[in-house]
């Protein structure tokens, strides 16, 4: 899987990212929406993004992800979310979509075979993140994104980015 260090998943595409040193940034700049409300646009989209910030940043997916079966939440990533991340992208080309999660690296499994993502919930059961929400066609587009730690000196996942999907 290809890596990428740059900030241009802030102002382009869409995103997973759980890394709360870049994250932190994104809250304190009042970029955070919730899924609610960002599902919401889908009958009435604005003209801007909320206060016309370069990301928005959404919570609450995390949440739908644990809650649901994994059959339902991969279901809810392909017939709820992807319509959202594809009519975002349509409307906002030059703004960065993220969801948030405030969980840990280690909820993350990149399979090696297809370069898939997938979510591990707490009860362990995995969910297809990748290919739910950016489509097979995607995999191959799915980047790691990665900071190099300043006190360890360690690479460091924030999280996968898809720069479009069709």
């Amino acid at each position: 899987m290809r890596e990428m260090s740059s900030s241009a998943w802030l102002r382009r595409g869409s995103s997973i990212v759980f890394d709360k040193h870049s994250l932190g940034p994104l809250i304190t700049d009042g970029c955070l929406v919730s899924l609610r409300e960002a599902l919401s646009w889908m009958k009435s989209w604005p003209a801007q993004p909320p206060d016309d910030r370069q990301t928005v940043l959404v919570g609450g997916l995390e949440t739908c992800l644990e809650v649901f079966s994994p059959e339902d939440a991969e279901a809810f990533l392909r017939n709820r979310i992807k319509p959202f991340v594809l009519e975002f992208q349509s409307r906002w080309d030059q703004r960065g979509l993220v969801f948030g999660f405030g969980t840990l690296e280690k909820s993350f499994e990149v399979t090696a075979s297809q370069e898939e993502v997938l979510f591990l919930r707490r009860d362990r059961k995995r969910v297809r993140l990748s290919y739910s929400l950016w489509d097979g066609s995607a995999t191959m587009n799915v980047t790691r994104l990665v900071r190099d730690d300043r006190q360890t000196g360690k690479r460091v996942t924030l999280g996968y980015y898809v720069p479009r999907i069709s």
